[in-house]
């Protein structure tokens, strides 16, 4: 049996002469196997914004903290960054790690200039840290926090903010121990020396 990738990425003709629902079921298809390939196809061949906006809620459901970089580079063209943003502000309830996780990436994509996006990015940013402050998780005494793991020195940490001019290319991190204890130290890290856990205890 032919696989879908061979039949038809590397046949794009006959990709083509599908209907767009066809060509959109086939992309989910492909996102079980390689979630790129996929979303570049769709980038190429989709038309209509219904497809990306269920494509945003698939990666949404989906992704863990590391994949979501990937969603958010290849849908937010074709969203548009308010769209994306509206739908991150509908999900902190009932999806507040994963809104949190795609806060993480998402000043990587802020155009220069564009002062309402960066309004409404500083603005979700707000919604979900009042979120974590009225509502903060605890089991058995203990908080549970996201912390990154810096590669390169397989430092753990917890995020402090974004350096000034950077452009969200400069993020700055809090340095904790083996134990998640803080130890007072603070590095500029960029995002892709940054691995994102699962969030973990935290004192």
């Amino acid at each position: 049996m032919i696989s879908l990738k061979n039949r038809d990425i590397n046949n794009p003709q006959r990709f083509s002469l599908l209907s767009e629902e066809q060509q959109f079921n086939q992309v989910c298809v492909l996102l079980q196997q390689d979630i790129v390939t996929a979303l570049k196809l769709a980038n190429s061949k989709l038309k209509t914004k219904k497809y990306f906006e269920n494509l945003l809620e698939k990666g949404l459901e989906s992704a863990n903290a590391s994949e979501i970089e990937i969603w958010l580079r290849y849908l937010i063209p074709r969203l548009g960054f308010r769209y994306v943003i509206h739908v991150l502000e509908k999900k902190i309830e009932s999806q507040p790690e994963q809104v949190k996780k795609s806060l993480y990436w998402l000043p990587k994509f802020l155009q220069n200039g564009h002062k309402k996006e960066v309004e409404l990015f500083k603005n979700l940013e707000k919604k979900v840290m009042l979120k974590n402050e009225n509502k903060t998780q605890v089991s058995l005494g203990k908080t549970y926090k996201l912390i990154l793991k810096i590669k390169n020195t397989n430092e753990y940490a917890i995020f402090g903010g974004y350096q000034l001019g950077s452009n969200g290319s400069g993020i700055i991190v809090e340095i904790l121990d083996s134990n998640f204890y803080q130890t007072g130290g603070v590095k500029v890290v960029a995002p892709k020396d940054l691995e994102i856990l699962d969030p973990q205890p935290y004192k």
